[in-house]
């Protein structure tokens, strides 16, 4: 009976599940492609300079990527004010958006809050577009029938809705006219 207790031992200790399983190559290349520095934004030092406030824009936008789109931006006010035809019921605008870090993944939300009571919010949209990079355009129509008056200032968050709370990431502000 012990020479089979011995016997047994020894079978146990020769198999290959004692041996170290290899893994796949295809798992490991995807572990050091996962360990490579991402990609550097060309905009980190925009948002460094510029990092949590937003440009209305009512011409065209800036395409430009770092030093180029920094220039732009210092050469042109934070704050708008934006004219509409008397025969329109909406403002036409463009936001920029600089945030001061990377967004977390998902939607980003833009609010408009009435500047007299900022209590009071006017409009809110989430969009998936662009999320998760230092600099956020989206154009988007200021309109009468969404509560937008002439005369009035607005304040706009850009953020995101994370656990039903919003947190902003750029400020900034448009008059109607």
């Amino acid at each position: 009976m012990q020479t089979l207790f011995v016997g047994l031992a020894l079978l146990v200790a020769g198999t290959p599940a004692a041996q170290v399983v290899q893994k796949p190559a295809s798992l490991t290349l995807a572990k050091q492609e996962a360990k490579k520095p991402a990609a550097a934004d060309p905009n980190v030092a925009v948002a460094k300079e510029h990092g949590g406030k937003v440009w209305v824009l009512t011409s065209s936008t800036p395409s430009a990527e770092g030093d180029a789109l920094a220039k732009w931006l210092a050469e042109h006010p934070s704050t708008a004010e934006v004219t509409k035809k008397p025969s329109e019921e909406r403002w036409p605008i463009t936001l920029v958006a600089v945030f001061k870090k990377p967004p977390a993944k998902g939607a980003l939300t833009i609010e408009f809050l009435d500047k007299k009571d900022p209590r009071t919010l006017v409009d809110q949209y989430s969009t998936q577009s662009q999320s998760g990079g230092l600099v956020f355009q989206e154009p988007y129509d200021l309109d009468t029938n969404n509560g937008f008056n002439k005369g009035r200032t607005y304040i706009i968050k850009v953020g995101q809705l994370i656990n039903k709370k919003f947190v902003g990431y750029a400020t900034g502000e448009v008059s109607l006219k």
